[in-house]
């Protein structure tokens, strides 16, 4: 009886605990979107979303997030490019070639990757990244502020996510599948890839939904390595400014309840949306991948 007691209030307390974690997103998701269409008040859906021109404190507004978008895909797009195979390589390595002694000093030190504030790799990528581009690419870099300078610290931000996620994936298979694998005469290497990389595909991109995430939603690294310049990028060198980078610069010196106070809470919604989105797509593809 007391066993049922029991079971019961754990039960019920889950419950609860899974109900008002979705209520606050929900309430976040609504906030959001309750201030954040009032903005087309003062100017058309098309105008919003399809112009590049985000002039919020001229005399005549214009509030169009498209180069803002632009740059907050360049960069993750990039970043993911530098980070996904390095992680996942250094997982593969972490969990089926080091040695004890190696694998406890390189986690060592992803954990401590891990704890280092965003605003302490944006003030090295300004100081010391920025330079080491210009200097080596003189011909291409016009200021070293830019999207590769965003995404290189950014990897490093969000390799920690992947290295660790990837590696408990992997070391999650029972041991008895690589053992068979191994004993019908299969190498090391083709056991890795045809056994034990299928069978942990979900928790690997579980590591890709956290650590992409993680990425756009990432604010200091981008607000100060990323160059700040509002226009579409031609190229990996050139300067952007992320949607994450004009909330946090412009929030603090807005005009409460303006237009221009409506337009930075749309762009909240839309980094919700991209964020949901890409989510979507991978546990679709988790499914998939399962079935």
């Amino acid at each position: 009886m007391r066993r049922k007691r029991i079971e019961l209030s754990a039960r019920l307390l889950v419950s609860f605990a899974a109900l008002l974690t979705s209520a606050i997103v929900f309430g976040i998701f609504f906030f959001l979107v309750s201030d954040g269409v009032r903005v087309f008040g003062e100017v058309s859906l098309k105008e919003f979303f399809l112009s590049a021109r985000w002039y919020p404190t001229y005399e005549d507004a214009e509030f169009g997030i498209l180069a803002l978008l632009a740059g907050t895909l360049s960069v993750t797009a990039l970043t993911l490019i530098i980070a996904i195979p390095l992680g996942f390589i250094s997982a593969i390595f972490l969990s089926e070639f080091s040695s004890r002694k190696t694998h406890d000093g390189l986690k060592y030190v992803f954990e401590l990757m891990a704890g280092i504030p965003s605003v302490v790799l944006g003030s090295f990528g300004l100081k010391y990244v920025s330079r080491w581009l210009m200097d080596y690419f003189p011909m291409q870099v016009w200021t070293g502020l830019n999207i590769v300078n965003a995404s290189l610290m950014l990897s490093i931000l969000a390799m920690p996510y992947f290295v660790t996620l990837m590696e408990d994936a992997i070391r999650a298979v029972p041991v008895d599948q690589k053992e068979a694998s191994l004993a019908l005469g299969a190498n090391h290497t083709s056991t890795i890839f045809r056994v034990l990389l299928p069978q942990a595909r979900s928790g690997i991109l579980n590591a890709v939904i956290l650590g992409t995430n993680r990425v756009i939603g990432e604010t200091m690294v981008v607000l100060m390595v990323a160059g700040g310049a509002t226009m579409i990028p031609t190229s990996i060198f050139d300067p952007v400014r992320p949607l994450t980078s004009a909330i946090a610069g412009e929030m603090g010196e807005v005009e409460l309840r303006s237009a221009h106070y409506f337009a930075l809470f749309m762009i909240g919604v839309v980094l919700l949306v991209i964020s949901t989105v890409f989510t979507l797509v991978a546990m679709r593809l988790k499914r998939g991948g399962r079935k």
